[in-house]
């Protein structure tokens, strides 16, 4: 069986070794970041250090005691 030679960038990819990215900032808190979260219109409004997940049943119930009147 032949064997294919590896696409040029492969080869220069396993001789050197693949470039780390340049950092990415949140463009909210500055922070580095890895993901970006963006609304439907493309508007960035958190990444993966300031936006909190949260469970929405708890979140609902913890809602329902806060508006609760004393």
């Amino acid at each position: 069986m032949n064997e294919l030679p590896d696409a040029p960038w492969i080869q220069e990819a396993e001789r050197d070794g693949y470039p780390s990215p340049e950092p990415v900032y949140c463009p909210c808190c500055g922070e580095r970041c890895t993901t970006i979260y963006a609304n439907s219109y493309g508007d960035v409004f958190a990444c993966n250090w300031c936006l909190m997940e949260q469970d929405a049943w708890e979140w609902a119930e913890e809602s329902k005691e806060e508006s609760k009147p004393d």
